[in-house]
């Protein structure tokens, strides 16, 4: 990562919102040893499972610490719950910036919430990375103080559209979503893909969440005999789905579906394997969830919280805190705000060694991951995949 500039420095202070010119403002939450840093996600409720993300993410924060943090600075987690729902992540957020008085913000799964989350932390001004949610509309229009720290959903859409079409002879796709906007973000970007290929989708239908049952829409596709499904449904509308079309007899059509799902989990909630063997997701990683090159993440992650059980989620928020520490690191020991919003700035082709693509921020641009791998079970096994019948 290249150096920090002092024109950088300057331009970023300058961007700074009024409430930044308060006398301490720009190393609030920062003292000697420590950096206090708010860390937003469901650590309850029906979408729980997305909190393994940030539970990867503080256990690099615990390496680092352990290796003596970042210029003699530890990095230290205030976390607050938000259950995946709006109301409860703005008074999570309000209470780490007004009451805990923390450095930074890092982390937040669900697109919703990280939406309605926005505006005020834009206002605030201080730092934020994306780490789990993929909302393109979180971090664009472009927001001085807020970036993404892994492939959103424009991103991921166009990816998994593009592997639809790699498989041979599709000439028929179906889409299912939920109808907010978490959905939207991969659906449109997936829609418009395959419109440039020539691809109108056949049926698009909707499912909510909470839905317990899919038959209405399963029935509907089966109609339409489509050749695949691209379905922007969380996890546990996904599983509902997935045991619906092959309780009507599809289950042999592939279903692409989003980086809010995993193999695993998914697997795990339908409980049967038949039911997923033609289920394919969006990953971001360079190797299989237990592939060589993700062991020694795995490690880390035991090291720090033995029990907890590994899924896909649990890696995704770490290559967002690598380039944090890294820009961290660039600034020196006398950090400020406006010093580390420069820094990140200049974060140019930071390879992870666990994102499939690098992370890239630039002043113009705060979308940092361009791209993504797919994984499906090939064999019976988890395969990361180029594109169809094509391994990473």
């Amino acid at each position: 990562m290249k150096k920090l500039t002092s024109l950088m420095a300057a331009a970023a202070f300058a961007a700074a919102p009024a409430l930044a010119q308060d006398d301490g403002w720009e190393t609030r939450g920062l003292t000697d040893d420590a950096i206090t840093i708010g860390v937003m996600g469901p650590f309850s409720g029906n979408a729980s499972s997305y909190s393994k993300a940030l539970i990867g993410m503080m256990a690099y924060y615990d390496k680092v610490n352990e290796e003596g943090g970042v210029h003699g600075r530890k990095l230290v987690a205030v976390q607050e719950d938000t259950a995946c729902d709006s109301a409860k992540g703005l008074a999570a957020a309000k209470k780490l910036i007004s009451q805990d008085e923390v450095f930074m913000l890092h982390g937040n799964s669900c697109s919703g919430v990280a939406l309605a989350l926005r505006p005020t932390i834009e206002e605030t001004g201080l730092p934020w990375i994306v780490a789990h949610a993929v909302s393109d509309s979180i971090s664009t229009p472009l927001a001085g103080n807020i970036f993404h720290g892994v492939p959103t959903g424009s991103a991921n859409g166009r990816a998994m559209a593009a592997f639809v079409l790699s498989k041979p002879d599709t000439k028929n796709v179906a889409i299912i979503e939920h109808s907010n906007d978490w959905a939207h973000s991969y659906s449109n970007p997936a829609r418009d893909y395959l419109k440039e290929q020539g691809v109108n989708p056949s049926v698009e239908l909707t499912m909510e969440r909470g839905q317990t049952d899919a038959t209405a829409q399963v029935l509907k596709m089966r109609q339409n005999k489509p050749d695949f499904i691209i379905a922007a449904l969380y996890e546990a509308e996904t599983a509902i789905f997935l045991r619906d079309l092959k309780k009507y007899g599809m289950g042999d059509i592939p279903v692409m579906g989003t980086a809010g799902t995993d193999l695993e989990n998914t697997l795990k909630r339908t409980g049967d394997f038949d039911t997923v063997k033609n289920y394919y997701v969006i990953h971001s990683y360079v190797d299989n969830l237990d592939g060589e090159k993700m062991k020694p993440w795995g490690d880390m992650i035991h090291k720090f919280y033995p029990d907890e059980e590994l899924s896909t989620f649990s890696f995704v928020s770490i290559g967002s805190a690598e380039a944090l520490v890294s820009a961290l690191e660039t600034v020196g020991p006398d950090l400020t705000r406006s010093k580390l919003i420069a820094a990140l700035e200049d974060v140019r082709e930071f390879d992870t060694g666990i994102l499939s693509d690098p992370i890239t921020w630039t002043p113009e641009d705060h979308q940092g991951v361009k791209g993504s791998a797919v994984a499906g079970f090939v064999d019976g096994e988890p395969t990361v995949l180029k594109a169809w019948g094509q391994p990473y």
